[in-house]
């Protein structure tokens, strides 16, 4: 895998690798079942790019920039959601980078509070920018002295 940093996932976690495109796109059209990435999305990204799995929970791509990291998806199985296993995957990929930024949809109320509460903050909007017309609300996470 080309990417920079081996960022060990959380306990229980593992890095994605290709026999788990399968699983993943399953995962994706179960966590984003209106927006959900293809299986040969998936392995171009798995190929060049980092991704955590847990079988039983669901899935997280990110991209590695060096000093910092871009969420791109974390799915957590509806079944699965509000035992903090996003929160967990979410705090270690934090932990590893200076800075973690992403976007959210402006209506998901879910992650925006999910995100503030790891210590991200708005930094800007896209109007208009998914299909639906909704905004993107762009968020970072800058690691501070002290924490990690």
């Amino acid at each position: 895998m080309p990417f920079g940093k081996k960022i060990i996932p959380p306990p229980g976690w593992r890095i994605a690798e290709e026999k788990d495109v399968k699983f993943l796109s399953e995962s994706e059209r179960i966590c984003f079942p209106d927006s959900f990435w293809t299986p040969i999305g998936i392995a171009e990204h798995i190929d060049s790019h980092p991704a955590w799995v847990r079988e039983e929970t669901g899935h997280l791509f990110f991209l590695d920039l060096g000093e910092e990291a871009e969420l791109l998806r974390i799915g957590i199985f509806p079944e699965k959601r509000g035992f903090g296993e996003a929160k967990r995957a979410l705090s270690y990929l934090c932990s590893a980078y200076p800075r973690v930024f992403l976007e959210v949809g402006a209506s998901n109320l879910a992650a925006k509070g999910l995100y503030v509460s790891l210590g991200f903050q708005e930094i800007g909007r896209r109007k208009g920018y998914y299909s639906s017309g909704e905004d993107a609300i762009l968020m970072e996470n800058r690691l501070t002295e002290g924490r990690s």
